[in-house]
C-alpha cells in the first residue's frame, strides 16, 4: 500500500542569534493555509551532433535552487513584521498634564494627530481635558471640532467656528500608556524553519530548513471581504556547516 499522504502541520521560525547561523528560539508563525517547497535546476546538456537529428547523450545538473512560500493568516506582530522586513517594540507613553501644541494654518474639515514627533512619528494616544483655543478664544467641542480620545486625534468642524487658515491652540492632558508597534525595515530577515507534521493521513514527516531569508510575496489586503493574509517566499540557503533541507519520520523502535 502507498503512503497517500494529505499534508497538513505548523510552521515555527526562529531568528538567528546575532552574527551566527544559529537559532535563537522558535516561534508557532500561527494558521498558514499554503506551505510550498520548489526546487529548479540548470542543466549543461551535449548533444551528438555527427549524423541526423542531434541526439541529447549528457546532460549535468550546474546548480539547483531551492525556495519556497507560505501564507500565514494569523495578523499578529511578530508576523507583520515579517511581512515588512521590520521589528517590533513596545513604545511607552508617559503622563502628561496641560501638554500644550499649535497646529498652524488648519484646514475645515481636516484631522490633526496630537503629539507627533521624530520619537514618536504616530503621535500620543488616551488622552482627556481637551481644551481647543484660537486666538486665546476657546472653541466648542462637538460645533467646532470633534476629539477621538482614544487615538489623541482632533477634527475641525466644517462650517463651525474655526475656520480654514486659523492657528490652533490645544491643551490637553495625557495618561501613561504603552502600546505595541512595528516599524517597517530594509533587511531581509534570517532565521531558521521547521515545519511540523500533523497529516489526517499518511505518514507524518517533519521538514528541517536551517538557513531561510523571509521576504514579503505578494498583496496584504488591509481592507477586504476575505480574512487577511501574509504572503511570503522562502529562500532555502546552504548554511555555512548543515545541508539546506532535512526530512525526519517519525521515532521508532528498532527490532
Amino acid at each position: 500500500m502507498g503512503n497517500q499522504t494529505l499534508g497538513r502541520g505548523e510552521i515555527h521560525f526562529s531568528l538567528f542569534k546575532t552574527g551566527t547561523q544559529t537559532p535563537s528560539g522558535f516561534r508557532y508563525l500561527g494558521n498558514t493555509p499554503e506551505f510550498n517547497v520548489t526546487l529548479e535546476n540548470e542543466t549543461l546538456d551535449h548533444f551528438s551532433s555527427d549524423r541526423g537529428i542531434r541526439e541529447k547523450d549528457k546532460s549535468i545538473v550546474l546548480e539547483t535552487t531551492a525556495t519556497g512560500s507560505l501564507t500565514c493568516d494569523d495578523i499578529q506582530l511578530d508576523n507583520l513584521a515579517l511581512f515588512f522586513f521590520g521589528s517590533t517594540s513596545t513604545l511607552v507613553q508617559t503622563s502628561a498634564t496641560a501638554a500644550t501644541e499649535t497646529f498652524t494654518d488648519v484646514i475645515a474639515g481636516h484631522s490633526y494627530q496630537l503629539g507627533i514627533g521624530d520619537s514618536n512619528p504616530t503621535g500620543v494616544r488616551s488622552v482627556s481635558n481637551v481644551v481647543v483655543e484660537v486666538a486665546s478664544t476657546p472653541m466648542t467641542v462637538t460645533t467646532d471640532y470633534t476629539v477621538d480620545a482614544e487615538l489623541g486625534i482632533i477634527t475641525i468642524v466644517d462650517g463651525g467656528g474655526i475656520v480654514t487658515g486659523d492657528d490652533v491652540e490645544v491643551t490637553y492632558d495625557r495618561a501613561a500608556k504603552s502600546r505595541e508597534q512595528v516599524i517597517s525595515g530594509t533587511s531581509q530577515v534570517e532565521g531558521a524553519l521547521r515545519f511540523i507534521s500533523y497529516n489526517p493521513e499518511g505518514d507524518k514527516m517533519d521538514y528541517y530548513l536551517p538557513y531561510v531569508k523571509l521576504a514579503p510575496n505578494g498583496d496584504f489586503a488591509l481592507k477586504s471581504d476575505e480574512w487577511q493574509q501574509l504572503p511570503l517566499t522562502v529562500e532555502i540557503l546552504k548554511g555555512t556547516s548543515r545541508e539546506r533541507i532535512y526530512i525526519d519520520g517519525r521515532p521508532f523502535t528498532a527490532a
